[in-house]
């Protein structure tokens, strides 16, 4: 059985500004993306594939650094012998000033743009269609066939969003039933940064690779292309990593904890070592503390911030508070609780409610705290 061997990756977003990090790690982020580029190209050398689709959203914006521009191509050199397939996505839509407009792409690489249409590679017994963005929303789909050559191996590289029976978006809204019709052996799927799994509607197999390294806390876990052969009627692909680093978001209980050492201790020691020098985390604090603990966020980061690559803390811990304590100082602040308490056991249950925030509002002002109300 004839089959061909291709690499699919998607939404690389070369020179994204990493807005959540610091300037320093986001510099950095934005040259590891290059070096991840560069393991694609790696692989699809390693791995003889014949085939490589870039489904969208190579570049995130309208500025790029030409340095990035010369070496996107310098790479795509490197693979001269294989056919390079690029379907250009919201982000980097081909109009006129764009940068697939005025880059000097090699002979092997074929963008895609506008409506769709189909590219044949006759020694692999192989035909390609695309389509485009050209411009930043594109709410009518692209995914339109009027006829395949069914003897052929047919597969197809699109930017888009898959949309439920009658649902519209503004990026290529995509229907099952327009996949399912399609007669395409494969399709590959750019927009979703996530891994879509292999999937299969009637006779057509289709998938979102993912992004091949997330670039914010919503893009977290493992990040790669998608890689193997596909064939008349099927595919044999699998997921392979590739990213260097990931984003990890964990919610953690301090609740048993008393000092920030206590804290700097759990976070730590709940992760490896070399993850924690190697990937970014943002973590929420959670869990009933101490009122002695007064958490400050600015103050545990400095604790932990050589632990780990890059980290993010937020708080949303909340204060065990003891009233009946407290109301046996003679401070304002238990004075203040002691007289609080005592109106509390004379109210009926509406008053109750009212001198409760009442008393979380002083409590508040008088720790020297934010105060926050609840409008409702």
């Amino acid at each position: 059985m004839r089959k061909i061997k291709i690499l699919h990756c998607a939404d690389i977003h070369f020179d994204t500004p990493f807005k959540e990090l610091t300037k320093e790690v986001a510099n950095n982020s934005r040259e590891e993306l290059l070096e991840v580029f560069k393991k694609i190209i790696d692989l699809a050398i390693k791995e003889n594939v014949q085939v490589v689709f870039i489904a969208g959203d190579v570049f995130d914006n309208f500025t790029v650094n030409k340095s990035t521009l010369i070496f996107i191509i310098s790479q795509l050199n490197r693979i001269k012998n294989k056919y390079i397939f690029i379907s250009p996505g919201n982000h980097d839509p081909f109009y006129e000033k764009s940068f697939y407009n005025i880059i000097s792409w090699p002979n092997h690489v074929h963008i895609f743009k506008g409506k769709m249409y189909k590219k044949e590679i006759n020694e692999l017994g192989l035909v390609v269609y695309g389509a485009g963005f050209v411009k930043k929303y594109e709410r009518e789909t692209l995914l339109k066939i009027e006829s395949v050559d069914c003897s052929k191996i047919n597969m197809m590289i699109l930017h888009g969003d898959i949309s439920s029976k009658d649902s519209k978006n503004d990026y290529n809204p995509i229907n099952i039933k327009d996949i399912s019709s399609s007669n395409m052996d494969y399709i590959a799927l750019g927009h979703i940064h996530k891994f879509s799994g292999i999937l299969k509607e009637g006779n057509s197999s289709y998938a979102y690779s993912g992004c091949p390294q997330g670039r914010g806390f919503d893009e977290d876990g493992k990040k790669g292309v998608i890689l193997g052969e596909v064939y008349k009627g099927g595919v044999n692909l699998k997921f392979v990593p590739i990213n260097k680093r990931e984003y990890v978001v964990r919610d953690i209980d301090i609740s048993n904890c008393n000092t920030y050492e206590d804290i700097r201790e759990k976070l730590i020691n709940l992760f490896d070592k070399k993850d924690r020098l190697n990937n970014l985390y943002k973590i929420t604090l959670t869990g009933r503390i101490k009122s002695h603990l007064n958490l400050n966020i600015k103050v545990l980061m400095e604790k932990v911030k050589n632990d780990y690559y890059f980290i993010k803390l937020l708080n949303n811990t909340t204060v065990v508070i003891d009233l009946e304590e407290i109301s046996n100082d003679y401070s304002v602040r238990g004075q203040f609780v002691k007289l609080m308490l005592e109106k509390l056991k004379e109210a009926d249950n509406d008053e109750q409610e009212i001198i409760n925030k009442a008393l979380n509002i002083g409590l508040q002002c008088l720790s020297e705290e934010e105060v926050k109300i609840d409008d409702n």
